[in-house]
């Protein structure tokens, strides 16, 4: 079993974020951005060899981008809606024969190829910052489960973290600001 960890503290201006296994060693680097037409995400080797591209070829509440190995397309991954609409939303991945289930309140996904689970994509929060969780078993899909992760990351529900509301409120000089924090947090908990 393989685990790799992408973690978010390595994210900067330029969107570069290392990923790691769980002895620490760097293995991928990736880099780039989505979000607009044309944008692109890489997955580059440690000795700057490009090895998986994601390249945004639709703009929509369901995006959908085609995916390069070696410069040869390797399939497009599309979010489609669910059985409940928006509500329940899944993606697939053509040509590898992947669909990708989950939950995003807590940031779980699951990879089936013809229903076996070959890909847990988590995301946790410690103490040292937000990070994934990969695991699977064939060292080969390495370079496009960490590309497919941050396509995933996108639909968060909530990307302020609760770390960065307490160093707001703890720094605050106003006086209202602790009973703007608490009203804020009981309307979004509903």
């Amino acid at each position: 079993m393989v685990r790799l960890f992408i973690k978010k503290e390595y994210q900067t201006i330029q969107d570069r974020m290392l990923v790691t296994s769980e002895s620490g060693e760097k293995l991928y680097l990736i880099v780039g951005k989505w979000g607009r037409m044309g944008d692109k995400l890489s997955v580059y080797s440690m000795d700057g060899k490009r090895i998986v591209e994601a390249r945004q070829v639709v703009l929509s509440v369901f995006p959908k981008f085609r995916l390069y190995q070696d410069g040869n397309k390797i399939g497009t991954i599309r979010k489609r809606s669910g059985l409940q609409g928006i509500r329940k939303p899944h993606f697939t991945v053509s040509r590898l024969n992947w669909v990708i289930t989950g939950d995003y309140d807590n940031q779980v996904f699951t990879v089936r190829r013809f229903a076996k689970k070959i890909l847990t994509i988590e995301k946790s929060v410690s103490f040292t910052g937000e990070f994934y969780i990969l695991t699977f078993d064939n060292e080969k899909i390495a370079p496009v489960a960490c590309l497919i992760s941050q396509l995933l990351d996108h639909y968060e529900q909530n990307k302020e973290t609760v770390w960065n509301e307490l160093k707001q409120e703890k720094y605050s000089l106003s006086f209202m600001h602790p009973v703007w924090m608490r009203l804020k947090k009981a309307i979004w908990s509903k």
